[in-house]
């Protein structure tokens, strides 16, 4: 009864982070601020708050003594800022739906340099679905229906690859940090990734924050804190506590409800070819994890 009350409620927490993480978009599109200074704003507040969490719960920040792993997880902060400013700027620029499905890429990426950077080995398989993503990225971006779905812009897909691009580098050197303690991990890629852009922010003369209002501030708290500290501290809790299995696949209520965000809150609807290209980018990494794992078992 116990174990079974267990997993109920680390799914219960897992369900709530990826919801939460699935409606980052719309959060970022009624925020009146440039992506740098709202990435700035996450990276710093978010990183506050999880340091605050740590102290409460009596835990300590043990940061990594060897100075190669330190530097590794600097530069993975540096690219999770840059993944931030690059995503919320696709979000502007064109449909949810399509910077979230170019954003999904990013494990594709990851299967793509592991044999480079990690050397593991392509498996059939997996080149199956690296080419089906592939395939999938070109049907959503659309290139093969010009003009057929408002608001979808080159541009915006491309700066979703981008991010995906960045976040698939943190995602690569988080294999490296296997020995540091996830929240102290987690709490300085954040603060890395905020005070990365201040130099950035402050030669821009960045004053966006003076003309927010109370509604503006409250949505930025929320992106902060919510989207950022309590749902990466739900998703950790989550992790031990579930089968890799299930957090792989319950992984996908996030893209999930951006592309319902997209279409019910914004009528972003995606075409039937797009659809179809959203079948295949998130089939494909999904069926690739699983298989991976099975692999992994056997």
């Amino acid at each position: 009864m116990t174990e079974r009350w267990t997993e109920s409620s680390a799914t219960l927490r897992l369900v709530a982070s990826e919801v939460i993480f699935g409606t980052l978009g719309l959060f970022v599109r009624l925020i009146p601020l440039s992506s740098e200074a709202l990435a700035a704003s996450r990276g710093i507040l978010g990183a506050l708050f999880l340091l605050v969490f740590m102290r409460l719960r009596g835990l300590r920040l043990e940061l990594p003594q060897r100075r190669r792993t330190m530097a590794l997880l600097l530069v993975s902060g540096v690219c999770l800022t840059l993944n931030w400013a690059f995503l919320f700027e696709a979000y502007r620029l064109t449909t949810l739906a399509t910077a979230e499905l170019a954003y999904e890429m990013a494990p594709v990426i990851v299967m793509a340099v592991s044999p480079f950077v990690l050397n593991e080995h392509l498996t059939g398989t997996r080149k199956v679905c690296l080419c089906l993503a592939l395939a999938g990225i070109v049907a959503v971006s659309g290139v093969l229906e010009p003009g057929a779905t408002v608001g979808v812009t080159i541009e915006g897909v491309a700066l979703g690859l981008v991010a995906a691009c960045f976040y698939a580098s943190v995602m690569v050197l988080n294999q490296f940090l296997g020995s540091v303690e996830p929240l102290t991990k987690t709490a300085v890629q954040l603060g890395v990734a905020g005070l990365a852009l201040v130099p950035r922010l402050a030669v821009a003369g960045e004053v966006g924050w003076l003309s927010l209002g109370p509604r503006e501030w409250l949505l930025l708290m929320i992106v902060c804190l919510v989207h950022t500290g309590v749902a990466f501290i739900l998703w950790f809790s989550s992790l031990h506590e579930l089968s890799a299995q299930k957090v792989a696949i319950f992984n996908y209520i996030d893209p999930a409800v951006a592309l319902l965000v997209s279409a019910l809150v914004f009528g972003e609807r995606l075409t039937p070819l797009a659809t179809v290209g959203a079948v295949l980018i998130l089939g494909s990494t999904l069926a690739s994890e699983l298989l991976e794992m099975d692999a992994d078992a056997s």
